[in-house]
């Protein structure tokens, strides 16, 4: 979670909405409005592969001794190599990421496993 998110939510805990001004104009803004649209932006947006690959990795993240990231990838590579049934549409969606698509999948999937690690 970045640091904005983190104050934001702080912020919010503090007071559910704030007054800006702007020219002269005052404006009540929700502080949970506010941290959806930076939450919103702050991600980047996966394509429908990568969304897919993602899903997979955070339902197979808590399964075997415990959640971990580590495990939990190579599990999905090893998958990948064996074709076992039922991961057909995991598998194709895998096999199309590039090497940038695949490392936007791993950062939001570390996040997310950090995310858990906080609640």
């Amino acid at each position: 979670m970045s640091e904005l998110i983190k104050r934001l939510k702080e912020e919010r805990i503090q007071g559910s909405s704030a007054v800006l001004n702007y020219s002269n104009f005052d404006y009540w803004v929700n502080w949970d409005d506010i941290v959806d649209i930076v939450e919103d932006h702050d991600q980047p947006q996966l394509n429908e592969n990568q969304q897919i690959v993602l899903d997979w990795l955070k339902k197979q993240y808590f399964q075997g001794y415990g959640p971990a990231i580590i495990r939990t990838i190579h599990l999905l590579q090893r998958e990948n190599s064996i074709d076992i049934s039922g991961s057909k549409p995991v598998t194709q969606a895998y096999r199309s990421l590039n090497t940038a698509g695949e490392a936007l999948v791993v950062k939001n999937f570390a996040d997310w496993a950090l995310e858990q690690e906080e609640e």
